[in-house]
């Protein structure tokens, strides 16, 4: 992907895409840990020269409607020139939470997501967005009782870390979730926007190794899982 000076790079997003990042201005934080600074990194490197910019703006707990509640500032504002959006698997939670049905679940992602694009095309004109897939993998209990992870225990536990007494949302989040990453596609499509596959990526690579190895607790990445979104992101736009 060739960039210049004018150029802006916005990743928009839940935990996933927030990655712990700082809300002022420190350079050396400010895209957070994860796939996006990854692909900060390579891209920014790549095209030095020439001086383009990037930006985070993902919330912790965000749904995609959370996300449109604030898109004015954080995307029409910025007029970014690339747009990429990472979210859904906060609405598959949130919808159970909410006592929504699957349907209506996946329905409001899907309004939130088109109004989105939608809105970011009639104000940007041509720019560039990226849709991410979003994935959930629910663990089993042997993913806590016999952890493997890419790394060592930090040196604070986290509290209330294990298997969930109430795991009922399980199968709704799961369920759910199918039907999102499918409308992400067909939404993606549907506008023109560029689609990032990672649910079959994530499947494939978790077949030889342990779910828990690419996502530590089913939904957020290791540095195994964000380097497996940012190389599938790379491939999808041809870089």
């Amino acid at each position: 992907m060739f960039l210049s000076e004018n150029d802006l790079i916005l990743f928009s997003g839940d935990s996933i895409t927030d990655g712990n990042r700082v809300k002022k201005m420190d350079c050396n934080h400010i895209m957070g840990h994860g796939y996006q600074y990854i692909i900060s990194a390579e891209l920014a490197l790549k095209n030095a020269s020439r001086m383009p910019r990037f930006a985070n703006k993902g919330y912790s707990g965000a749904t995609m409607e959370d996300l449109l509640a604030k898109w004015q500032a954080d995307v029409i504002d910025n007029s970014p020139t690339v747009l990429s959006i990472l979210a859904g698997v906060n609405d598959g939670y949130f919808g159970y939470l909410r006592g929504l049905s699957v349907e209506e679940t996946d329905l409001k992602y899907k309004k939130s997501l088109s109004e989105a694009i939608e809105i970011t095309q009639k104000k940007l004109g041509k720019i560039r967005i990226i849709i991410c897939e979003p994935f959930y993998f629910p663990l089993g209990e042997q993913a806590f009782s016999d952890r493997r992870i890419p790394h060592p225990e930090c040196e604070e536990p986290m509290e209330n870390f294990g298997m969930e007494k109430d795991c009922s949302h399980v199968a709704f989040r799961v369920e759910a979730t199918e039907r999102i990453r499918l409308s992400a596609k067909e939404t993606a499509e549907k506008y023109g926007c560029v689609f990032v596959p990672l649910y079959n990526r994530f499947s494939e690579e978790i077949q030889k190794s342990r779910a828990e190895y690419f996502l530590w607790d089913g939904t957020h990445p290791t540095v195994a899982g964000h380097m497996l979104i940012a190389e599938e992101w790379l491939k999808a736009n041809n870089i």
